[in-house]
């Protein structure tokens, strides 16, 4: 932080110059400091797998605690799998997981991919299959 401008060096390593009158009205947060991050994902499954979406959030929970040793599953942070909504052509469950890794770096994305393996190997087990995104058109 200078006098008159603040440095700040993206993840992408491009250094952006901001003028301090703007920083003093805009809210910041520092997340290189941050020592917990997250992983956030919404799945889409058909609606004729409506009848295995019970057991198949069960089982991607049972899996992402079975094989992700960086995820907080002692109640001391959110660590959610839910059915969360009926969509128009899907069903959506919600994958919500703190990690005790900062966000970024290789170790969050080791830990990231590794939830996401978990959720792959949890589906395929269940012999479900994603909701790909469709579309309408209608011709005159």
């Amino acid at each position: 932080m200078g006098w008159l401008n603040t440095e700040i060096r993206g993840t992408d390593e491009l250094v952006i110059k901001i003028p301090n009158t703007q920083l003093a009205d805009i809210r910041t947060s520092n997340r290189s400091r941050a020592k917990f991050s997250q992983v956030k994902q919404y799945l889409h499954f058909k609606y004729d797998d409506l009848d295995k979406i019970p057991s198949l959030v069960n089982e991607i929970r049972d899996e992402i605690v079975a094989s992700c040793p960086k995820v907080i599953k002692d109640g001391s942070r959110p660590f959610y799998v839910k059915w969360v909504d009926f969509d128009r052509d899907h069903v959506k469950v919600l994958v919500d997981c703190r990690l005790r890794n900062p966000p970024s770096g290789e170790k969050y994305y080791e830990a990231r991919q590794g939830i996401l393996e978990a959720i792959a190997r949890a589906v395929r087990r269940e012999k479900i299959d994603f909701a790909l995104p469709t579309e309408v058109v209608f011709r005159k």
